[in-house]
C-alpha cells in the first residue's frame, strides 16, 4: 500500500483553477490520494425501499471522468458519503430523538431500518457504478441531536453533563435494540432525562457547582461510581452504533474486498459522547480518519460555549473555557475570542492521535485530518502534520471544504507529510 497523504477536495475551488490543472497541482505536492462527492442518483437502488429516490444525473466532471483525470496524474479517488436518509423535513419520523421526544433537525438515525436501508443502497450504487474508485470514506456515523463535526449553535448545556449523559437517542428503534442487548432502559432514561434538565438550567450556581467539584479528571470517576447507568448507557450507545459500523463495512466488502472502508472518526477526547469507540469499532473498517482540524476547531467547539454563557451572563468566559480546559486537555488561552481565531494548539493534534494510537493498538492505520484554510499559516500546517506523525498517524488528509485553502499550505501540508509519511 502506498503512502497515504489525501486531500478533501473542494470542487467548487478545482473548477474555478481548472479541475485538470488542480489535479496536477495535487500531484506536485504530494498528494497521493482525493476525497469527492457524488451527485449522481440511480433510481432503480431506491425504487423498493421506504423512502425512494429520483434519479439525478451528474454534472461535469463526473466521478468516471474524475477517476480518469485523476488516474493520469498518479492520484487515487475515494468517495465520501454520511447516513442517507431522506429529507427529515419531510420524514421527521427517521430523525434522531432525545430523551424528551424532540426530534433532531438535521440528522438521521442509523438505527432505522429504512435509514440504513437507504444508506447501504447508496454504498452499493456509487461502488458499483464507479469500480476506478479506491473506496468510500463514511462520514460521520454516530449518534448526535446536531451536526457535531461543526457544532452549529445550539441550547446551552452545561459541560460535563451535556456530554456524560447523552441525550439521544431514544427513538423507537434504538430503544428496541437496548431491549435486545439487555439494558436497563428505563433507568437510563429517568437518569439521563434528571441530569440533561439540570445541564439546561440557566443557572450560575449550577454551573459553579460543576465548576467547584470537576476540578481534575478523577472527579469523572467519583461522579460516574454514583450513576452506574451512565456508563451503561455510555456504553450501550456505542454498541447500537457499532451495528451499523458492522453492516456498512460488510456491504462495502460484499462489492468488492479491494474497496477500502475510511470511518470518519471525532477525536478521542470526546468521541465516546457520540458513541463512537476507537477500540470497538476498528474490527469493522480498514482506516480511521481522526477528524481533528486543529486550528478550525476552536470556531466550532466555541459555539456551546457561547450558549451556555448567554444563559449565565454573570460567569466569566474564563471560568467557562477553564472548566472546557480541565475537561478536554485543552492547552490554548481561556478566551471564547482567542479560542475561536486559534483554535486548538498543535500539541493537542499530538495528543489526540497519541489517545486514538493507545486505543487501537499498533496494526491499525490512523490517517490524522488537518485543516487547511486560513487563518492556517504554512509554519502552522507543518506543525500539526509533525505532532500528528509523532502521535502515530499512518498518513494525512488535508481539509479544504471551508474554502480559502492557500498554494502555501497546499505545498506546506504535501511536502511535510510526504516527508513523514515515509517514516512511520
Amino acid at each position: 500500500m502506498k503512502p497515504y497523504v489525501g486531500v478533501w477536495t473542494s470542487r467548487g475551488d478545482m473548477l474555478q483553477m481548472c479541475y485538470e490543472k488542480a489535479l496536477e497541482y495535487y500531484a506536485e505536492c504530494g498528494i497521493t490520494s482525493i476525497v469527492v462527492g457524488y451527485e449522481g442518483v440511480n433510481s432503480r437502488y431506491y425504487e423498493k425501499l421506504r423512502y425512494p429516490e429520483p434519479s439525478r444525473e451528474e454534472t461535469y466532471p463526473t466521478l468516471r471522468e474524475t477517476c480518469r483525470l485523476a488516474r493520469d496524474v498518479g492520484l487515487d479517488v475515494e468517495v465520501v458519503m454520511g447516513t442517507y436518509g431522506p429529507s427529515i423535513a419531510e420524514h421527521p419520523e427517521t430523525a434522531i430523538v432525545d430523551v424528551f421526544g424532540n426530534r433532531s433537525p438535521s440528522r438521521p438515525c442509523p438505527s432505522n431500518p429504512d435509514v440504513l436501508a437507504r444508506t447501504l443502497a447508496r454504498i452499493r450504487e456509487i461502488l458499483e457504478s464507479n469500480d476506478a474508485v479506491t473506496g468510500l470514506e463514511y462520514d460521520g456515523l454516530y449518534l448526535d441531536m446536531h451536526a457535531r463535526m461543526t457544532n452549529p449553535r445550539q441550547p446551552g448545556a452545561f459541560y460535563p453533563l451535556h456530554h456524560v449523559a447523552p441525550e439521544s437517542c431514544f427513538c423507537p428503534h434504538c430503544r428496541r435494540i437496548a431491549r435486545e442487548e439487555d439494558a436497563d432502559i428505563d433507568r437510563i432514561e429517568r437518569t439521563v432525562r434528571e441530569v440533561t434538565k439540570l445541564s439546561l438550567e440557566p443557572s450560575s450556581p449550577v454551573f459553579y457547582r460543576l465548576f467547584d467539584t470537576f476540578r481534575g479528571q478523577y472527579d469523572m470517576v467519583r461522579y460516574l461510581l454514583r450513576r452506574p447507568e451512565l456508563l451503561e448507557w455510555l456504553d450501550l450507545r456505542c454498541r447500537i452504533v457499532e451495528r451499523a459500523f458492522k453492516t456498512v463495512h460488510e456491504t462495502i466488502k460484499s462489492v468488492n474486498r479491494r474497496f477500502v472502508n475510511s470511518q470518519d472518526m471525532l477525536p478521542p477526547t470526546w468521541s465516546w459522547s457520540l458513541a463512537q469507540d476507537y477500540g470497538r469499532h476498528r474490527a469493522y473498517c480498514d482506516n480511521y480518519k481522526v477528524i481533528f482540524f486543529n486550528k478550525r476547531t476552536g470556531s466550532y467547539e466555541v459555539n456551546p460555549l457561547i450558549g451556555i454563557g448567554d444563559k449565565v451572563p454573570e460567569v466569566p468566559d474564563e471560568e467557562l473555557m477553564a472548566l472546557f480546559k480541565s475537561l478536554t486537555g485543552y492547552e490554548g488561552p481561556l478566551s471564547f475570542a482567542a479560542f475561536s481565531q486559534q483554535g486548538f494548539p498543535p500539541r493537542n493534534v499530538y495528543y489526540e492521535l497519541r489517545k486514538a494510537r493507545e486505543e487501537v493498538g499498533p496494526g491499525f492505520t490512523l490517517i490524522a485530518g488537518i485543516v487547511g484554510d486560513a487563518p492556517a499559516t504554512p509554519e502552522e500546517v507543518e506543525a500539526a502534520v509533525t505532532m500528528a506523525a509523532k502521535g502515530g498517524a499512518n498518513g494525512f488528509c488535508l481539509h479544504t471544504w471551508y474554502g480559502r485553502t492557500t498554494p502555501s499550505n497546499y505545498a506546506a501540508f504535501g511536502n511535510k507529510a510526504r516527508e513523514l509519511v515515509k517514516l512511520i
